[in-house]
Order: C-alpha cells, then sequence, then structure tokens
C-alpha cells in the first residue's frame, strides 16, 4: 500500500509538470499565433437608420472598453465617422438581413453606389455589359494533367433567394440592387486610422529590387510583409486561376492571403488591382477566409485605393455576391479541397472587370472604371502580373496558406491551379512564372508552368510560420 501511494503521488507530480509545461507552451503559441476573436453573434437587429444614428453620435467614451479598439484619439475617430457618413450618403436600401458572416449587409439601389459618386472626377456612367469570359488556352493533355485529375469542389457565396437570416429576412438582394457589406465604426476602430483600414501596404518590389526586408515607412503595426509568390513580367489585360481556400492561422491585427496581382511597374506610382481571399480578423469580424478586392493608383499612399467599396472606387453590378463573404465551405487538410475561380479582365473600354465562379457559371461582380487610372499604365494595360500569397506580422507572421509547406502536396498545401494570363489581343496564355519567395527562409512556392510540364501551369505554395 505504501507503494502504490508513492507511485500515485509521483504520478500526479509528473502530471502536474507534464501540465504546466504544456499550459506554458500553450500560452507561447498563443501569443505568437493568435488573435483575438470579434463577436461574431448579432444580438439583434440593427436597422440602417439606426446605424447611420449611432455613427453619428459615437464619441471615445463607447469604444473605451471595446476589446481590439486601437483607434489613436478623437480626432481619428471624427475622420471615420465622417468617411462612413459620406460613403452611406444619399443611399437608402431596400432591406438588410445578416449575412452568413454576421455582418450585416444592405440592399442598396445600383445607381446609388459610392463607386458611381467618385469626388475625384466627374459622376461615372454604370455600364452593365460585362465583357466576355476568357477561358484556359488550348492544351491536349490539359485533361490529364495531375490537379485537374483530383476532386476539385466549389467553395460558393452567391446569395440565394427564398433563404432568411435569423430576423427573418430574406438573405437576396432584388434585381437593381446590390449587396454592399456595411462598414461599421465597431470595426473601423481595431485600426489607428482612417488611412490604415482603407490602406494595403506591399513592399514586394522593393525587396526585389534591394534584397531588404523593404523600406521603413511602413505603417506602425504592420511592418513586415512575406511573400510567395509566381511573378511575370508580360503586357496583359489580366488573368484567371482557381485557388483552393483555406482558414490560416494569423498574428494579433495581421492578415494572411491568396490572390493574384494585376500590376503597372515598380516605382512610386505604380497601380494595381489584386484579389482573391483574405484572413484578416480585424477588417472582417471573422477568423475565416472572405472574398476581396482591392486597388491602388498611386503605390498604396494615402487616399489612392481601398478594399471592396471601402470607398469610391469598384462599382458593382451583380446582385447575388458580396464582396467581404465567407464561403460555404473551406478546405481541410487531407479532407476536401473547396475552391473557386476569379478572373481579372480589362475590357475594351478600359474597366477592368472581377468575375467570380463557385458551383455555376462566372459572374461577373463588377468593374474598377478606366478613369481611375488617370494617365497611368492600367488605364491602357498592365506589365506584370502574379499569383500566390502574402502574410503580415512583427514580430512573427502565422499561417500562409493552408500552413503546409508546397512539398506536402495535394489535400494539404494551398495552391493555385490552371493559371493563365490574357494578353492584350484578349487570347489567354498560360503563365510562365517566375519564383519569389521573400525572405527565402519563410515561406515557399513551387511552380509548375505549362511551357516545362507541357499541360498547364499550377502551384502549391506556403508555410506554417516565419522568425
Amino acid at each position: 500500500m505504501p507503494t502504490f501511494s508513492f507511485k500515485k503521488r509521483r504520478a500526479q507530480s509528473t502530471w502536474r509538470i507534464l501540465q504546466a509545461g504544456c499550459l506554458m507552451l500553450w500560452m507561447f503559441s498563443m501569443s505568437a499565433c493568435s488573435h483575438w476573436h470579434p463577436a461574431l453573434v448579432a444580438e439583434r437587429e440593427i436597422s440602417f437608420n439606426s446605424f447611420i444614428g449611432s455613427t453619428k453620435s459615437a464619441s471615445m467614451k463607447d469604444f473605451s472598453n471595446v476589446r481590439g479598439v486601437r483607434v489613436e484619439n478623437e480626432s481619428a475617430l471624427a475622420e471615420m465617422k465622417n468617411h462612413i457618413l459620406l460613403l452611406y450618403q444619399g443611399i437608402t436600401p431596400t432591406h438588410t438581413f445578416l449575412g452568413r458572416d454576421n455582418q450585416f449587409v444592405d440592399c442598396v439601389p445600383i445607381e446609388q453606389q459610392p463607386g458611381l459618386r467618385n469626388p475625384d472626377f466627374r459622376p461615372i456612367s454604370l455600364v452593365r455589359e460585362a465583357p466576355i469570359v476568357s477561358v484556359e488556352p488550348l492544351s491536349e493533355k490539359a485533361e490529364k494533367a495531375d490537379l485537374l485529375s483530383k476532386e476539385r469542389r466549389p467553395a460558393d457565396i452567391t446569395l440565394k433567394p427564398g433563404i432568411k437570416d435569423r430576423f427573418e429576412k430574406e438573405m437576396y438582394c432584388e434585381t437593381n440592387t446590390i449587396p454592399l457589406r456595411r462598414i461599421t465604426l465597431e470595426e473601423m476602430t481595431r485600426f489607428r486610422t482612417l488611412e490604415d483600414f482603407l490602406g494595403k501596404r506591399d513592399r514586394i518590389d522593393q525587396r526585389e529590387t534591394r534584397g531588404d526586408m523593404g523600406g521603413t515607412d511602413l505603417v506602425p503595426g504592420d511592418p513586415s510583409h512575406y511573400y510567395a509568390v509566381g511573378s511575370q513580367a508580360v503586357s496583359n489585360f489580366g488573368g484567371d486561376s482557381w485557388l483552393n481556400v483555406w482558414s490560416p492561422r494569423v498574428s494579433t491585427h495581421q492578415m494572411s492571403l491568396s490572390q493574384m496581382w494585376v500590376r503597372g511597374n515598380p516605382d512610386d506610382s505604380k497601380q494595381t488591382i489584386e484579389a482573391g481571399w483574405q484572413v484578416f480578423p480585424d477588417k472582417w469580424s471573422s477568423t475565416q477566409a472572405a472574398l476581396f478586392i482591392y486597388y491602388t493608383t498611386n503605390g498604396y499612399k494615402k487616399g489612392s485605393g481601398c478594399y471592396n467599396l471601402d470607398c469610391s472606387g469598384f462599382v458593382q453590378i451583380a446582385n447575388n455576391v458580396y464582396l467581404g463573404a465567407g464561403f460555404d465551405h473551406y478546405s481541410e487538410r487531407g479532407g476536401g479541397q473547396w475552391g473557386f475561380n476569379l478572373q481579372i479582365k480589362r475590357h475594351t473600354d478600359g474597366n477592368w472587370w472581377l468575375f467570380y465562379r463557385g458551383a455555376g457559371n462566372y459572374i461577373a461582380v463588377g468593374y474598377y472604371p478606366g478613369a481611375l487610372y488617370g494617365n497611368g499604365e492600367l488605364a491602357r494595360q498592365a506589365s506584370i502580373i502574379r499569383w500566390g500569397g502574402e502574410d503580415t506580422g512583427d514580430p512573427t507572421a502565422c499561417q500562409m496558406g493552408s500552413g503546409a509547406f508546397p512539398s506536402e502536396g495535394w489535400g494539404r498545401a494551398a495552391y493555385h491551379d490552371v493559371v493563365f494570363y490574357i494578353d492584350p489581343n484578349t487570347v489567354s496564355q498560360w503563365a510562365n512564372l517566375s519564383k519569389v519567395e521573400t525572405p527565402p527562409d519563410c515561406y515557399l512556392i513551387d511552380i509548375h508552368n505549362a511551357s516545362s510540364n507541357g499541360q498547364k501551369t499550377f502551384f502549391y505554395f506556403g508555410g506554417p510560420k516565419c522568425k
């Protein structure tokens, strides 16, 4: 009996030590690679008028005890309030519903949307006719290519009539309206300033040309960008790929994405269109990936661009897709591989269109007016196109893609499949990508170009952590 008690006490002591050790490891892991989780359940229905009224009356004291708030001061809050009120000025939604991701969505008459009243130039005429979608280049062996022989499942974000939210409001916008994900002070105040909320910093060009970690002029709190990208310098009118979608873990106040870049030359006035999926809890109030598009007309400088319909840039025509939406399924390690097609294509009228395809045909979501790019390169064409992943984080960036390295392959690593660009004659061409891994010891990309494999262009990318 005494021997048994001794062994029992020793076992209990050992177990406590193991527990303490596990707790320390867990706390270290949580501090490095997790984030606060925004409240995802709307407690009550908030009408559009109530939303506008509470925005007008809001003050710093309303956010003093709210977790995750980082707005600098009353002046920064006033700038955010003014932006929201100007953005929604003249808008009279037909109805509001709660989206799948627990964000309110307003169905806005299509002519009232912010993108048609850009203050920088005369009012824009609404264009409803999109260009014809480009299809992948012909290849006799394409159907035999490895990834195409695997099961790919369409991740859906489309709104469907007849489905209601928990407040019994139809989660669908009628013809001649568009769904506009509501932009609130609650999410804006997770950023220091309005510029931080609207902006998306990019330092891939400095890293490529200077070989360093990129400049010292980054926004405070967002100093590090990491890439695993396939890049091609070629005159183009856009491109296309099929992205499998994941929800990687990110560092506090940071993001991870998989996207396509349509780019002008890498100079101080560079212009871009960027689209894909992004995990960014501060931005999307969710730890899951959301569909997004972003633009800059002047090298990411203040006032030169924004996400989605957060400012007067993108013009939407689709009534069954909203930007910033989460997907109905996400890929799982060793399980189903869910994803979607994205295409960016320049029309002959100069507008740059975004197309999304899940389970059905391509949907013309909307476009960036050619006038938005003034006399810049994207007013005519793009000269660089890229696909791949980007993470941010200081001192630690966490998962890119699925969190697996490319070598883990199908069912584990993130990828882009059937990757092609559209030449200035609007003819599809397989991308011939060059590897960009910055820094080279963090995230990786494994490119398979059609020029070498005789089938199509695809790649795996990502990794678990940087630093």
